[in-house]
């Protein structure tokens, strides 16, 4: 049995620089992240505690109905081409030097954000 490419070195590099970006963002996935990386919660939290919205909760549905909604054909293109871009997201994400602190975004109005809309989106 492979191992699952989060679970290498690689990859833990990956979900972690992937958490930072987040944490640098603004809502709920942004909270959770900071809180991940304070060590308050675990990644795996998300799945059993409430975190998100109800506004985030509402994007991911429309996510899911938006795959649903997809041509069999299509959906089945997508899971045969996720293994590839799965290992290519995780070494982007390894290779991000964030040592760098993140831009200063505080003269920004833009308070219209998506709740992790385009993470998720990110994930088809």
């Amino acid at each position: 049995m492979e191992i699952s490419p989060w679970r290498t070195e690689q990859g833990r590099r990956a979900r972690h620089n992937q958490l930072i970006l987040l944490a640098r963002g603004d809502g709920d996935l942004a909270d959770f992240a900071r809180d991940v990386l304070a060590g308050r919660a675990k990644p795996e939290d998300l799945l059993y505690r409430s975190y998100l919205s109800e506004k985030t909760l509402g994007t991911a549905h429309a996510e899911i109905d938006a795959w649903n909604a997809l041509p069999e054909a299509e959906r089945q293109a997508d899971v045969d081409g996720a293994e590839g871009r799965t290992r290519a997201e995780i070494a982007a994400l390894a290779a991000l030097d964030l040592t760098e602190p993140a831009p200063d975004t505080a003269d920004d109005d833009d308070d219209d954000h998506d709740f992790g809309a385009e993470f998720l989106n990110s994930l088809r």
